[in-house]
This record gives structure tokens, sequence and C-alpha cells, in this order.
């Protein structure tokens, strides 16, 4: 099964969840830490330039937004848009 936006969205609705915080609070860098937690769960291997293209899609559509002035992929948090769907493909399943 090949990594998607969905799977980006559900990393950040875990970490929600682990953290038991809201949307508003919360920040994710996609970095080398977070494609290793999508491999460990997808047990595939997961690269830096997936992640990133995924959240680049994931921008396009408003479901992740960036937080900061950093052209990286730091400090990014997910949109109200993005945790409807995340639930919704979540709960589809």
């Amino acid at each position: 099964m090949a990594l998607t936006e969905y799977d980006i969205l559900n990393l950040f609705y875990d970490e929600l969840k682990a953290l038991g915080t809201n949307r508003e609070n919360l920040y994710l860098n996609m970095d080398e830490y977070a494609a290793a937690k999508l491999q460990l769960k997808l047990k595939q291997v997961v690269s830096l330039q997936q992640v990133h293209t995924l959240v680049d899609v994931c921008i396009a559509n408003e479901w992740i937004q960036r937080t900061t002035a950093d052209p990286g992929y730091n400090f990014l948090s997910l949109t109200y848009a993005g945790l409807q769907v995340a639930l919704a493909n979540r709960y589809a399943e």
C-alpha cells in the first residue's frame, strides 16, 4: 500500500490523541523523525522526499498550514478541514 496524504493527516491525528491536546496546540516537523514514525506504522520504506511531497499536497488542499515563515517543513499545524478529512478517512475504514 502506497503512502498517501491521509497517512500524513493520520500522523497529526495520532499525535493529537497521544498528547491529549487539540489541533490548535500541535505543531509538527516533517523531518526524518516523522518519516521514521510513518515507516514503523506502515511497515514500509518511507523517504523524506515522499513525506515532503505529500505535505505539499496537504498544504495545497489547506489541510495543513505553515505557522512560521520557515521555508522548510517545520512547525506545521493541522487545519480544521484537515482534521475533518483525517476523521472521515479514519472512520470510513
